[in-house]
């Protein structure tokens, strides 16, 4: 009879372990289920292009590069030009772009030419330019402010899309256009202030509240985007940009002319056909014979004959 007692005492510590783990095991599989379920149900809301082009996250990037972020920021930044490229092609949104530049730089903040060549990317891709796309590239260039603060190329890329770029793309109405155009004098200001800047900067900075100022501005910087660019398509559409503002530029010295020439026309004898003003010069008048300085002819006596 003990014998038996004992026997059922070990068997039920032999089984009260393996039914706590098969209880734990049948919650474990539930709680994977659910979580299953909920990941699925998450995963059928991503865009259909986010199992391909989704990055996990900057921290996780420099772990997994085993100390060579460097390498790593080569890489994204490649892969980015393929999308950028690919997208460009295809007439797309590009709007993972900005997450792999930024990713890119996180990697390497000393990696230069993504600021440049990456704002321009962000701006220039073939799509409608809208404020967004342009806040956007502006974050990349704030972040190329703090790890080159001397170059003065980063600042005035930043100040064209303040003082021009945001305000043309945006709705004549928007609220922030005030605030983006006085933020771009004074980024252009300071970099006018750079060591080594160019010279035109600094007639720019003093010219660029006026409308032709503001338009050599934009052929400034449109020429800098088009050297920086890395795609043909890209430099496409900057260069229709370039074009169309020369054209402006070149019709508003025309029209200053034109009218240059007709208020010298009516200054002088608009009675008469216009080429007479040009031949016969001012208009003599007796005010004019009054104010000219008077010239005497020396006295010149003749030999007689």
């Amino acid at each position: 009879m003990s014998s038996s007692i004992a026997f059922r005492n070990s068997a039920g510590r032999r089984l009260g372990p393996a039914l706590a783990l098969g209880l734990l095991l049948l919650v474990l599989s539930i709680v994977a289920g659910l979580c299953q379920s909920r990941a699925n149900a998450l995963h059928d809301r991503w865009p259909p292009e986010a199992d391909t082009f989704y990055l996990p996250p900057s921290r996780i990037l420099k772990l997994a590069s085993l100390g060579h972020s460097e390498l790593a920021a080569d890489l994204i930044h490649s892969r980015a030009n393929v999308y950028f490229g690919t997208q460009l092609h295809a007439r797309l949104p590009t709007k993972w772009l900005a997450r792999y530049l930024l990713a890119a730089i996180d990697l390497d903040p000393q990696f230069r030419r993504l600021y440049l060549a990456g704002a321009a990317m962000l701006v220039y891709n073939g799509q409608r330019i809208v404020p967004d796309m342009v806040l956007a590239a502006n974050t990349v260039l704030e972040r190329g402010r703090q790890a080159f603060p001397f170059d003065w190329e980063i600042p005035f890329q930043l100040g064209f899309n303040l003082l021009y770029e945001l305000p043309m793309d945006a709705t004549p109405d928007d609220p922030r256009i005030p605030g983006w155009r006085q933020q771009g004098v004074e980024v252009l200001r300071q970099t006018a202030l750079y060591e080594g800047v160019p010279f035109f900067i600094s007639n720019l900075v003093a010219s660029m509240l006026t409308k032709q100022g503001s338009q050599e501005l934009a052929v400034r910087h449109l020429e800098q985007a088009y050297a920086v660019s890395t795609s043909e398509e890209a430099r496409t559409q900057i260069r229709e940009k370039l074009l169309q503002l020369r054209g402006s530029q070149v019709v508003q010295d025309l029209a200053e002319r034109q009218r240059e020439f007709q208020s010298l026309v009516e200054n002088r004898y608009p009675e008469f056909p216009e080429a007479f003003s040009l031949v016969i010069g001012p208009r003599i008048t007796s005010n004019s014979l009054l104010t000219a300085p008077f010239r005497a002819t020396p006295f010149r006596a003749e030999a007689p004959p």
